[in-house]
């Protein structure tokens, strides 16, 4: 017959169900068997507004009285309010706060009017304390299983802790864990010390690195923590997993996400698949990943002992994190806790969908800012992790990054922090999203350039739009610009430069669709990008297998098909062994010239000269001075080969070409570029053509 909703602390709006006339003389609100005293009414299109002379006490149950029956008030604009974030929001550590001696549970909650802590199916009475419950077990309770019974007025619901750091198969339960107990020392081993300005980043998915059956792991780690551990080879006697991403010589692995995810059967790991872009529970990594799913403690380990390996090859570690959402609003531990608190609501309450996937996260709130700041500093402190890539960051406030930044600032070591800054629909004032053009406002914190990723290969939403590479050399005076990382909102400290990630079609794909070329071709264009990626000023960024031209197959979208179209293909390893040597020696040759370490823009332009070719006008092409070096990069994305002034009496020599197997010679004033080539040249004081070659990269 009606709902009822609390809009302040004492006011509460009644809604009829459609067809319904209500009596408001015939209302009341009960509470502790009291009927409050009303203050004044209000009827508006169709409703009708309360107003009580006390607020009505959060700690008990309180329901709307009419025509003999009860309702339960239910949690209408109050809950988001300024005046409900400040009155109920705490410092107070959540979660199972633990020592050897007894264990602290506390869980936010401030509109449950009672919670009741389950420890291996022994309650416990908590105490509401303003906005939270606590209770406190005084005893040792590492590797014990606990849930919250938490009631509402309508529902008692079973409740996960958000903040639990285990869980068992599929999250049924919560585990309390001593970390120190598990792996002792872990949170103080040495990780590498490559500063954030010398990052190149490979994204990779843990399932995929090595669940084809020629990855070289043991077939019961494929898929797993621990296969992407394994120093492997496959049949054709090539590294594949860990010793090859190493032998690629990239500095960052950025893991697609690694916390506990939903849409996987953590007990029948090969009837699905996902990326892991729908979030359960944040602080938990995935079980689906692990060789015993059943164990929470099994799955902690697995993962810090793939961390560490990475450290001990040289190689840091970034988290791709989801916190902009959740994968079910009405099961989630947050809104069994705190309904409608955690979730971001338009104006008539209903969820806010920016991100596409039919909620966005409020980490505007305070205890959701809290929460996405906890989350950071857990994985920081108890993984060793060495930075995150944010997710559709652009659906986060602004005021939640900056204080990520000031965590990160804390710690004694670089902490590298990257994410998706699109300008979401989202219910939040535009100026407090965490967009590029607020760059200033968040500095070190760097953006994905899609200016960069479309001026290169086309607009990324239309499959037979063309680009710089694809397009005989469209889009030139922009590749210019974006080549110093300057370009309208974009600094070169700001810029991920890239042109293929996990989402939409693979480089490779993409260019099947748009190109029109032969395969030949098409692989030049590929490797034209790739150097643009590699050799632009800002933070280079690959994704998986963009070195041997992976292929999804023409699907642009993944994230829940099968491993035979998301999987590392070691066999194409193999077959484009000579792409990879020539990726590898452009990241060797970024690696060795401090030049690309440069951020500011004054420091940039001093170094670099644009070269102009009055006979190839798309001819792309720069000479850098820097210090002790001096070179130059000249790409060509049409199928004409010509002779093209450099305008220098200066001799140079080839040190890296897609084109060239063997070149010797000693160029002055110009250089025969071929078609489709990339070349770098760099400056020799020798006459002669005695010049070692290493294969096709000079």
């Amino acid at each position: 017959m009606l709902r009822a909703y609390l809009d302040s602390a004492n006011e509460v709006t009644v809604k009829p169900f459609r067809g319904y006339e209500l009596n408001h003389e015939e209302i009341s609100v009960i509470q502790q068997k009291n009927r409050l005293e009303r203050k004044n009414t209000v009827i508006s299109n169709g409703c009708i507004h309360l107003k009580f002379s006390e607020d009505i006490n959060l700690n008990a149950s309180a329901f709307i009285e009419y025509c003999g029956r009860l309702y339960p008030l239910l949690m209408g604009r109050y809950i988001q309010s300024i005046a409900f974030d400040l009155k109920y929001s705490t410092d107070v550590q959540m979660g199972a706060v633990y020592s050897s001696t007894q264990t602290v549970f506390r869980v936010f909650a401030p509109t449950a009017v009672d919670c009741r802590l389950l420890i291996d199916h022994d309650y416990h009475e908590m105490v509401k304390i303003n906005g939270y419950f606590e209770a406190t077990v005084d005893e040792d309770c590492h590797g014990r299983h606990y849930h919250y019974e938490v009631s509402h007025n309508d529902v008692t619901h079973f409740v996960i802790d958000p903040y639990v750091k285990g869980v068992s198969a599929n999250s049924k339960e919560a585990m309390v864990i001593d970390f120190e107990r598990i792996n002792p020392g872990y949170r103080t081993h040495a990780v590498p010390n490559t500063p954030n300005k010398d990052a190149i980043i490979y994204e990779a998915h843990i399932r995929d690195m090595t669940i084809h059956p020629n990855s070289g792991v043991k077939k019961e780690w494929q898929g797993k923590y621990l296969g992407m551990a394994e120093h492997a080879f496959t049949k054709h006697g090539l590294s594949s997993g860990l010793n090859y991403v190493k032998e690629l010589g990239v500095t960052h692995i950025e893991l697609m996400p690694v916390n506990d995810f939903l849409t996987v059967d953590e007990l029948n790991t090969n009837k699905s698949y996902n990326w892991g872009y729908d979030p359960k529970f944040f602080m938990v990594p995935e079980g689906s990943y692990s060789t015993d799913p059943k164990n929470p403690i099994i799955r902690i380990l697995e993962l810090q002992k793939l961390i560490k390996k990475l450290h001990e090859n040289g190689m840091k570690v970034i988290f791709d994190v989801v916190l902009n959402h959740v994968y079910e609003v009405e099961n989630s531990s947050f809104e069994k806790l705190v309904p409608g608190y955690y979730f971001r609501h338009n104006d008539d309450l209903s969820l806010s969908n920016g991100t596409g996937v039919g909620n966005d996260f409020a980490s505007e709130k305070l205890m959701g800012r809290r929460f996405i700041h906890d989350t950071i500093s857990f994985w920081l402190d108890y993984y060793r992790v060495d930075g995150y890539r944010f997710d559709l960051m652009g659906a986060i406030d602004i005021e939640t990054m900056q204080g990520i930044l000031n965590l990160v600032k804390e710690r004694n070591r670089e902490i590298l922090l990257l994410g998706e800054g699109w300008d979401l629909p989202t219910a939040l004032d535009h100026s407090k999203k965490t967009l590029p053009v607020f760059g200033d406002r968040v500095p070190s914190l760097r953006f994905f350039n899609d200016h960069f990723r479309d001026a290169i290969k086309g607009n990324n939403f239309e499959l037979m739009a063309k680009g710089y590479v694809n397009g005989d050399g469209t889009g030139i005076d922009k590749i210019r610009k974006m080549f110093t990382g300057f370009y309208e909102e974009y600094s070169a400290d700001m810029s991920i430069n890239y042109v293929e990630v996990h989402d939409n079609h693979t480089l490779y794909d993409r260019l099947r669709y748009s190109s029109g070329k032969r395969q030949y071709v098409l692989e030049s264009q590929h490797q034209l990008a790739t150097a643009l990626v590699l050799l632009s000023f800002g933070t280079p960024f690959l994704h998986a297998g963009q070195e041997f031209f992976r292929t999804k197959f023409g699907h642009g979208n993944t994230y829940n098909l099968s491993d035979m179209l998301n999987r590392m293909d070691w066999n194409r390893r193999a077959k484009y062994q000579d792409n990879i040597e020539f990726v590898k020696s452009l990241i060797e040759f970024r690696k060795s010239e401090p030049v690309f370490r440069l951020k500011d823009k004054d420091d940039i332009e001093n170094a670099v000269s644009t070269l102009t070719f009055d006979h190839l006008s798309n001819v792309f092409g720069v000479r850098i001075s820097y210090e002790e070096s001096d070179f130059i990069i000249m790409i060509n994305p049409t199928e004409t080969s010509a002779e093209l002034s450099f305008g220098s009496d200066a001799s140079y020599k080839i040190r890296i070409s897609n084109q060239r197997n063997v070149d010797k010679a000693i160029y002055r004033k110009s250089f025969y570029i071929k078609g489709y080539e990339v070349a770098i040249l760099v400056k020799t004081d020798s006459e002669t053509t005695n010049i070692e070659e290493r294969g096709m990269n000079g």
